[in-house]
């Protein structure tokens, strides 16, 4: 099946007002965006707030102003551990356009206790979308608050950012994604195939391209989603190989399988944090 005949839906991307390399004119890597969404047919977007670094302050409020004028975009706000949401924060957050948070965990596996219960439990009670970028044992530290939060839905970015695995045998992949492996019988969490080219950089990524393979047998096909990681990995890829779903990936999915991946999975969790 052809990877343009169905419409995608994005499960990763950043905009900046001033573009990931802070140097665009405002509303650049917007426009450029567009282009690309319109020339691979990509009807939904799930937008990555960051605000980790001091150039990218008042990403939450962009974005959320982006969401207001583009029905396309669903944002999710930029949480820092060390200053939490509070309910009624959440609450609000939710009224004004957010679908959920992004949460940056590095390799720190104690970084979520930082984040009081009242505060994982509004998350599963608003149904908030939680886009997570961690390793495998920054996920594995986080594990039981996962599941404890089970209406939030859990996106783990970048299959768990397990590192790059180019010259590893298949049993090193194996031991290295098993902290991610495990959370599939917990079923708010699903798995992002974003970011290949950190597993491996050479397109098209083959250690990345296994461990995609790995986790869709382990996940299903209806908790794996796929994603661009517009604009970073264009630091890393050309635009066609950003966009591109490897074909050992595609030519293990049926037609409906390859659709949920590339827009049904993401679609289903926009409509469930919508209830």
């Amino acid at each position: 099946m052809s990877e343009t005949r169905a419409t995608r839906a994005d499960s990763h991307i950043h905009l900046f007002q001033h573009g990931f390399s802070t140097a665009e004119d405002p509303g650049a890597e917007l426009a450029t965006y567009l282009s690309l969404r319109e020339r691979y047919g990509i009807d939904e977007a799930l937008v990555v707030g960051y605000e980790g670094h001091p150039q990218f302050a008042g990403n939450n409020e962009y974005i959320l102003a982006l969401a207001m004028t583009h029905s396309w975009i669903h944002p999710t706000l930029f949480l820092d551990p060390q200053r939490p949401p509070t309910p009624s924060e959440i609450e609000s957050d939710r009224a004004r356009g957010a679908v959920g948070y992004s949460l940056y965990l590095g390799a720190d596996p104690e970084l979520t206790a930082a984040i009081p219960r009242e505060t994982w439990d509004a998350l599963s009670h608003t149904r908030s979308i939680l886009s997570v970028n961690a390793t495998p044992e920054a996920v594995s530290g986080a594990e039981p608050r996962f599941r404890d939060a089970d209406g939030a839905c859990v996106l783990l970015s970048h299959l768990g950012l397990p590192g790059d695995l180019a010259q590893a045998s298949a049993s090193e992949i194996q031991q290295r994604i098993a902290p991610i492996s495990r959370l599939a019988d917990a079923p708010n969490v699903s798995v992002k195939l974003s970011g290949l080219y950190a597993t491996d950089p050479d397109f098209p990524h083959a250690a990345g391209t296994h461990i995609a393979r790995e986790l869709i047998a382990a996940f299903g096909p209806r908790r794996t989603l796929w994603g661009s990681d517009y604009a970073p990995g264009l630091s890393v890829l050309s635009e066609p190989e950003l966009f591109a779903l490897p074909g050992p990936i595609r030519d293990d999915l049926t037609e409906d399988e390859l659709e949920s991946v590339l827009g049904g999975a993401l679609r289903a969790v926009l409509a469930g944090a919508r209830t």
